[in-house]
């Protein structure tokens, strides 16, 4: 098959590189592996230039100024595209997010949306009166499609659809690193501190006796900076951006790590870090139970940095318990390898794929 897919987000993008970045990547090299003809498309970002790996092309489109010029620029470049290559492509894939939706369904018949996680009011929250357009977009755009993937049962009973579940996954690899515990608590993952929770995170370990290590990147590195420093927190240390053997280095030292979203998708680094045999403490959203009815982590009241911190001098008593949660986490992880995820994403493809083929078939012979 030839297939678009169609994400503002990309690995090496400085500004987000999330896990819909991750995915589209991990799954998509090995779609190509297959012999599958893949583009993607995505957002410009400094220093991003037009690439290939084998079968698997990327493109970038739009402005690389500022985070905001390249997202309203990649949408309107996007469509452009569309209007003049979209039946280059047998199926084009389209990953949603409120701020950069590319309407696709309007320019190819065979089309499929993907959702990871609703921000809902968390929007309104976050943006007052100038987040009401991107709150209707999230509510009604995914409305124009017949046919999506979305990355866990709660995404898809938060949009209200009928979709293919199809989970994030990890390297296989992952599965066989030593777990080693150090003198640290680790968070990794976009550096977004109203959606990740860092705030509560920063509040939460003022008082805690151990190191806090924060890696990642995103939109707000300079401003955690500035926080940490503002607060005279001494314990806490961001330290940036970290390659994949690194950060493979980083989780499996840790003694266990923190998610403290306010929302999530699905949480690629939970799953990094079960597979890795480190329990997780997660805020209590609906989006990571899984981590706490999987048996490998710990909630606390989301929001709450008095909760947050008694949950991490729990945890760091009890020895006993994060090596019993490591063991129930490898197991759960050994479900949701990339190479599974891709097969079941292709088996999703390719039936797609014969039913769009059948239907156009039957309507040439009925002409």
């Amino acid at each position: 098959m030839k297939i678009l897919h169609l994400i503002y987000d990309h690995i090496n993008n400085p500004w987000i590189g999330g896990g819909g970045a991750v995915r589209a990547y991990e799954i998509n090299k090995r779609l190509a592996m297959k012999g599958h003809e893949i583009l993607t498309i995505s957002g410009k970002y400094p220093d991003a230039e037009d690439y290939e790996e084998d079968n698997l092309r990327f493109n970038f489109l739009g402005s690389d100024k500022n985070y905001v010029l390249s997202v309203f620029s990649y949408v309107f470049k996007a469509i452009q595209y569309l209007k003049k290559h979209a039946y280059d492509f047998d199926i084009v894939i389209e990953d949603f997010a409120p701020w950069n939706p590319v309407f696709s369904s309007f320019f190819h018949k065979n089309v499929i949306l993907q959702l990871h996680h609703k921000e809902g009011r968390n929007i309104l929250r976050k943006y007052f009166i100038l987040g009401l357009p991107f709150y209707l977009i999230e509510m009604f755009y995914p409305k124009l499609f017949s046919n999506i993937i979305t990355v866990s049962n709660k995404t898809r009973d938060n949009f209200r659809v009928n979709s293919a579940v199809i989970p994030n996954g990890i390297s296989e690899v992952l599965l066989y690193e030593k777990s080693l515990n150090h003198d640290y608590i680790a968070y990794i993952g976009r550096i977004d501190i109203y959606n990740k929770g860092l705030d509560v995170l920063l509040t939460a370990v003022k008082n805690i006796k151990i190191k806090i290590l924060i890696a990642g990147k995103g939109k707000d590195e300079n401003k955690l900076t500035k926080k940490i420093k503002n607060l005279n927190i001494t314990n806490i240390h961001f330290i940036g951006f970290l390659a994949e053997n690194k950060k493979v280095s980083f989780i499996s030292k840790a003694k266990f790590l923190i998610m403290p979203s306010r929302f999530e998708g699905q949480g690629i680094v939970a799953l990094e870090a079960a597979s890795m045999g480190k329990p997780v403490i997660v805020s209590d959203i609906p989006e990571l139970r899984w981590v706490v009815e999987a048996g490998f982590g710990i909630s606390f009241k989301s929001e709450d940095a008095t909760d947050l911190a008694e949950k991490i001098n729990f945890l760091l008593q009890r020895d006993d318990l994060i090596t019993e949660m490591g063991k129930r986490g490898i197991e759960y992880a050994k479900q949701f390898t990339w190479d599974r995820i891709a097969e079941k994403y292709e088996h999703y493809l390719l039936s797609l794929h014969n039913k769009f083929s059948h239907a156009e078939n039957l309507s040439l012979k009925q002409r």
